[in-house]
């Protein structure tokens, strides 16, 4: 069952963009924070879980500033594989998110 239409609007209605926008960008400041913390400790032969986060991290940043330049752009609560609505409830609790959740089912699943 389709959860998300690739029809409906865009939420942006429903969602307040310039919180969004502050909450990413205050994500963003933390997430290149922690970078700079842990780049000159991280080595995988030499401490694995920094080097862990630190990938981490660095995920986190491209998906963050993914979600900006989409909000830049326009596009952002549209899913980059459909281009359905991605549900105001899924960007409230994650505001990166750059799917649908139908989307990124099939991601996770294939």
């Amino acid at each position: 069952m389709r959860t998300e239409d690739a029809t409906s609007a865009l939420p942006d209605a429903d969602l307040d963009l310039t919180a969004i926008r502050r909450t990413l960008e205050s994500q963003l400041a933390e997430r290149e924070e922690k970078i700079r913390e842990l780049a000159p400790h991280a080595a995988p032969h030499i401490d694995p879980a920094a080097w862990a986060s630190l990938a981490g991290a660095r995920r986190a940043v491209e998906q963050i500033t993914g979600a900006l330049e989409r909000l830049a752009a326009g596009t952002y609560g549209r899913c980059i594989r459909c281009d359905g609505a991605i549900l105001p409830a899924r960007l409230e609790v994650l505001p990166s998110a750059a799917t649908c959740i139908d989307c990124q089912n099939r991601a996770e699943n294939a």
